[in-house]
């Protein structure tokens, strides 16, 4: 193998092999290095309608198309519509797909290694894994989720205040038994004091052979973890998972609630940061696929055009605006005036209908 490449990437997720696809295909060469890829995550795998037509999704990855979100929150018990539908994947075999792409062109090389030490050059960035390999490569691209090794070389890590604790079960379960628990088409969103004091919820996604529960919220993952097993045992909708025996997930997640953390720059002279490690995620439900995949096509495009700086002005040209005002609302949708933001979005899903 090869020992130096123009571009090594960190991270074989979907932005680190969206990516990896973009430059692959125009011939770049490639190293990504991933030493648990791939993987399931208790990100529960909820995507927009417009990754799967934006990126030609193939039907096959689609376990369930989300039609409706059966949501409590102040003690408020509702059915809402989901306008346009959204789908539900495996983690796992998403993040692989994506992968083979990128590996398809054969410029493109992945290492199951992990980095472990980088250094900076004089003309690039020098990688060591723990398999004792090193390569040289002349622009780094940080796609390691958060916290992020590589951003701790490359800019400053992200505030702990904005990293946010996720964690779940992933529950095996036959596509007929899906059928008797759940409505059909339906996730389930349960926002409550009583399971998250602080700001976050519970989830619920029957897919098509799993069930993934999970929660979000800023408290710490050990006392996230007691309440999610509080819901599961104690609250009438959770006892349905107490028959099953479920894979246990961890994960933290960059939740950004200060307009001005986006001010800061993703990319430099020889380098750039996308997905998590970017802090590109929409912190009033934490969805960040949509923002990790057009976050390394764009990346991709800038080191196309030769000035990997220009990623910045890509990406808030294309979804800054969309972050900027997940930024602003989080604190009134979480805070005291989410009861009215609530109301408004129920009274506006009740218009819709008609």
């Amino acid at each position: 193998m090869p020992s130096s490449f123009e571009v090594g990437i960190i991270g074989a997720g979907v932005a680190g092999a969206s990516c990896a696809q973009v430059l692959g295909e125009a011939g770049v060469n490639v190293a990504i290095f991933d030493h648990s890829h791939p993987r399931e995550k208790p990100c529960g795998g909820l995507i927009e309608e417009r990754i799967v037509e934006e990126f030609n999704v193939p039907e096959e990855l689609l376990e369930n198309e989300a039609k409706w979100v059966l949501a409590q929150r102040f003690k408020f018990r509702v059915k809402l519509s989901l306008k346009p539908s959204m789908f539900l994947i495996s983690r796992r075999d998403f993040d692989y797909c994506l992968l083979q792409k990128a590996l398809e062109n054969e410029s493109v090389k992945c290492f199951s290694e992990k980095v472990d030490l980088i250094t900076k050059e004089e003309r690039g960035w020098s990688l060591k894994t723990d398999k004792h390999r090193s390569v040289e490569v002349k622009v780094l691209i940080g796609a390691d989720g958060c916290p992020s090794f590589v951003r701790k070389h490359v800019s400053k890590p992200i505030p702990s205040e904005f990293l946010v604790p996720t964690v779940g079960y992933n529950f095996p379960c036959s596509t007929e038994h899906i059928g008797k628990l759940f409505a059909q088409n339906t996730v389930e969103a349960y926002y409550s004091n009583e399971y998250v004091p602080k700001m976050g919820f519970i989830w619920v996604f029957p897919k098509r052979t799993s069930i993934n529960v999970g929660i979000g919220g800023t408290e710490t993952g050990i006392r996230l973890k007691q309440s999610l097993d509080k819901f599961i045992f104690s609250n009438p909708f959770g006892k349905r998972f107490t028959r099953f025996k479920g894979e246990f997930f961890t994960h933290l997640v960059p939740i950004i609630w200060e307009e001005s953390f986006f001010d800061l720059p993703c990319s430099g002279e020889d380098w750039a940061l996308i997905g998590d490690a970017a802090g590109h995620v929409n912190p009033i439900g934490g969805a960040g696929i949509y923002y990790a995949m057009k976050g390394g096509v764009l990346c991709g495009s800038a080191l196309l055009n030769g000035d990997s700086q220009l990623f910045d002005r890509y990406w808030r040209d294309d979804y800054g605006d969309e972050l900027c005002q997940g930024a602003k609302t989080f604190p009134r949708y979480y805070g005291n005036l989410g009861i009215f933001l609530w109301l408004q979005y129920i009274l506006e899903n009740f218009i819709q209908k008609f």
